[in-house]
């Protein structure tokens, strides 16, 4: 398994605790310090206000380091919202371009629908493939939410890579089976949503209003941790980046601290019988508290 460096954080205001953007200089610090730690992919996407341009920004004032940097980007999800059928080809194509543009670069490693619901549309499907067939990227996948969107990936041979949402509450994949026909079909597999928009690591007794309904898993989460002197962060961290399912591990800062912290926990293992412990405790959970949309 390998590590993913995701982008939102640079150009929205992202996850349950709302942390402010960083400033470019601070972006620029964290992409530096990535690299030098064997982090050389890059998640990002044209929704993701200004993310593209400053990871752009960066390669362009780093003109060494760009043959290093894997760039996956994302059609925005509204871009073929009411578009015929024989024109989406045109509308990727030109979308795609733009984010060449501005992450200057001649060609991305994957492109992806950030919205899964294109998955069901078999000519959307084809014609997201035109940027491959055009040079415009390596190869083509989808970001998605759903188990039902995660299968229906695997039944296209274009789609080459599927990043899915997977942390120690949201075992839905397992469950249905994904990993095992993913690796049978050599898709690649990023996983996102590790801390669950940083859920994982808050106090129960902090939650905003609308979250109260996450308070008793997380303070079940908390207990278990709290037996096994684990952090939570360490916990949610290692009930990822220990599955064999998963390629990429992607994940996302604010600030240099952050990425130390993360860093320094991917690689400790949680003891089996703790692992075993969260498993069962989260076996199944209201699709609520796994969904963020919903939240």
């Amino acid at each position: 398994m390998e590590l993913c460096l995701g982008t939102v954080q640079f150009g929205t205001q992202y996850g349950i605790q709302g942390n402010a953007r960083p400033r470019k200089q601070e972006v620029f610090d964290i992409i530096t310090d990535a690299l030098a730690h064997g982090i050389h992919w890059f998640d990002t996407a044209s929704a993701y206000g200004t993310a593209e341009e400053l990871l752009g920004d960066y390669i362009e004032e780093h003109p060494g380091i760009s043959k290093e940097i894997n760039i996956a980007s994302k059609l925005a999800p509204n871009a073929l919202t009411n578009i015929p059928t024989e024109k989406k080809r045109e509308i990727i194509l030109s979308k795609i371009q733009e984010s060449l543009n501005r992450l200057h670069r001649q060609q991305l490693d994957v492109y992806m629908f950030h919205n899964a619901s294109h998955i069901f549309d078999e000519e959307a499907v084809a014609a997201l493939d035109a940027v491959r067939h055009e040079g415009l990227a390596r190869s083509i996948g989808v970001s998605v939410y759903t188990p039902l969107e995660a299968m229906k990936a695997l039944s296209y041979p274009q789609i080459e890579v599927i990043q899915v949402p997977y942390n120690v509450f949201d075992r839905r994949l397992d469950q249905c089976g994904f990993f095992v026909e993913a690796k049978k079909k050599n898709v690649t597999v990023f996983a996102r949503s590790s801390l669950l928009q940083g859920l994982a690591v808050m106090d129960a007794n902090r939650l905003p209003a609308h979250m109260e309904f996450a308070s008793p898993y997380l303070k079940v989460f908390h207990s278990i941790c709290d037996s096994a002197s684990s952090s939570p962060l360490h916990a949610a961290i290692s009930s990822v980046a220990g599955h064999p399912g998963i390629d990429y591990l992607l994940f996302g800062v604010d600030n240099q601290d952050q990425l130390s912290n993360y860093l320094s926990f991917v690689s400790k293992p949680l003891p089996q019988e703790v692992e075993s412990a969260l498993r069962a405790a989260f076996d199944k959970v209201e699709e609520k508290l796994v969904n963020p949309s919903l939240w």
